[in-house]
């Protein structure tokens, strides 16, 4: 699903009403009916209090108002500018409202919130995606006197005060519990703050045109359920281990042999027939003792980590893999980043690199322009940074940008890591995963994505699904491993655990 701006929606209603023949005030008394459907589907509220402002917004909340009020719900109409002062479809949508509506324009802050707080819901329709700037006075005490009245809110396409896109600095906004967003969800309500304020959400189809909501050049999307069930490679119930392919996992080091075990219990998780672990000889004992299904391959030397000697034997196993991932636990030492370098420059299977792999390519500026094959990267922020030679804040402060950055400078699928990870396209596209919880946040969380992904590649799809899909699950495995333990207990193992749930979830066998 697309995420928009607010400047891409307006283009979209623009074109909508001009060139399609769909007039505004159809577009919005659809908006309208859909936002007192969701407000009385899901709240089954007694009373409902709608907040205006003036503008198009204004004119949805007034036509939910009055079929708040057809349905035997008392309702209330607490304008914040003057009747005089709304024009067009709003001014007409306002002259639909019932004379039996209780309104009550005019009051300090202090009176509306001890109003508000009298209903059981309260109808956020003071400002869509049209503001720029933090709000001001009267505005920002009105917003500040909703969300101190802590009742149920439902804020009309985006929650008041929210911009429709990134923003360095949000002001005052709505807090709400359900967001009914029009026709695609907003950039600025699905990241970080914004997605704080908006609560559940509901995209209402008011009839936008479908190509126009799928336009390619709206490059910002969503991964939704349904669309990551549709990637998901079909399994064919004839099949034998060799048709679903084999992985190898390139990873561990002395005291961080973990890395390597959790990749590769999680690629084997993942549907792939065949999971090959590779490590260094001395790690062994260790490996053997852990993994019970990979195949072991275990890379002659003295060493306790993978050296330049080991590199030509590695490459020779790619040969025979449909996937390979390098990575997790490698350490850093000089030796390691000629091996490394080796595999990148010669391993033509899909390539994924996490981890200290990552953490070598930026010490020793090793090129990835030489792959001879498809390549992921799966960076946290930290290692984006260290990638790109800039401070972690700039990372974190515009995660869309950084991701798609790395992902056009080396030619790579991107998955940057944390909260809402990105996976960006170097052709442009980026997707926002809406899944997982804070419970990813521990040792060992990226490590169970490396293998998953990986695993997924190795089942031939391409490598953007992979990522798209290993993301949606990972994150999805972590939220029904909450449900079961709860978020603070959960570990990586765990999330390894709940894979399988998640698959049937995906497969449909279990609805979401």
């Amino acid at each position: 699903m697309k995420l928009v701006t607010s400047d891409q929606m307006r283009r979209i209603d623009e074109i909508t009403i001009r060139e399609r023949g769909i007039p505004g005030a159809v577009l919005m008394e659809r908006a309208g009916k859909a936002v007192a459907r969701e407000a009385m589907e899901r709240f089954e509220p007694d009373s409902v209090a709608v907040v205006t402002g003036k503008g198009n917004n204004a004119g949805d909340g007034f036509i939910a108002a009055r079929e708040l009020h057809r349905h035997g719900i008392q309702t209330a109409l607490f304008m914040l500018g003057a009747d005089g002062e709304l024009r067009g479809d709003a001014l007409n949508a306002y002259q639909s409202v019932p004379e039996a509506i209780e309104q009550a324009p005019g009051l300090t802050p202090l009176e509306l919130r001890e109003r508000l707080c009298q209903y059981d819901l309260v109808i956020d329709a003071i400002f869509g995606t049209g503001i720029k700037g933090p709000l001001r006075e009267p505005w920002a005490s009105a917003v500040e006197a909703i969300n101190a009245c802590r009742m149920n809110v439902v804020a009309v396409d985006i929650p008041s005060g929210l911009p429709g896109e990134h923003a360095e600095q949000v002001g005052p906004h709505v807090r709400a519990g359900l967001t009914v967003t029009i026709g695609l969800p907003k950039i600025g309500m699905m990241i970080e703050p914004g997605i704080q304020a908006t609560g559940a959400v509901v995209v209402a189809d008011i009839g936008f045109p479908p190509d126009l909501l799928q336009d390619d050049a709206i490059t910002v999307n969503l991964l939704t359920h349904d669309e990551v069930c549709r990637m998901l490679p079909a399994r064919r119930p004839s099949g034998h281990k060799g048709t679903f392919g084999r992985v190898m996992i390139l990873a561990g080091s002395e005291g961080m042999t973990g890395s390597a075990v959790l990749a590769a219990r999680a690629a084997a998780r993942s549907g792939v027939g065949l999971v090959y672990s590779a490590y260094p000889r001395p790690l062994g004992q260790v490996m053997e003792s852990q993994l019970v299904e990979p195949v072991k391959i275990p890379l002659d030397g003295q060493e306790g980590w993978f050296t330049e000697a080991q590199a030509d034997a590695a490459v020779e196993a790619a040969g025979r893999m449909q996937a390979v991932a390098v990575g997790p636990g490698l350490g850093t030492r000089p030796t390691t980043a000629v091996f490394i370098e080796d595999v990148i420059e010669k391993v033509e299977a899909p390539l994924l690199i996490d981890a200290d792999g990552l953490n070598l390519i930026a010490v020793h500026g090793l090129d990835l322009s030489r792959r001879p094959g498809p390549t992921i990267l799966t960076p946290h922020p930290g290692e984006s940074a260290r990638l790109m030679g800039r401070p972690i804040e700039e990372i974190e402060g515009d995660r869309l940008g950084a991701a798609l950055e790395l992902a056009s400078a080396h030619g790579a699928v991107v998955v940057l890591k944390g909260a809402q990870t990105v996976i960006a396209d170097p052709a442009g596209q980026r997707y926002l995963n809406p899944t997982g919880n804070s419970g990813l946040a521990k040792g060992g969380s990226g490590d169970v994505l490396t293998g998953l992904i990986t695993g997924l590649a190795a089942q031939g799809c391409p490598v953007l699904d992979a990522a798209r899909i290993g993301v949606y699950l990972h994150g999805m495995a972590a939220d029904l491993g909450a449900q079961g333990i709860g978020v603070r207990a959960l570990i990586p193992s765990d999330v390894i655990d709940y894979l399988g749930k998640g698959f049937l979830k995906l497969e449909k066998r279990d609805q979401h």
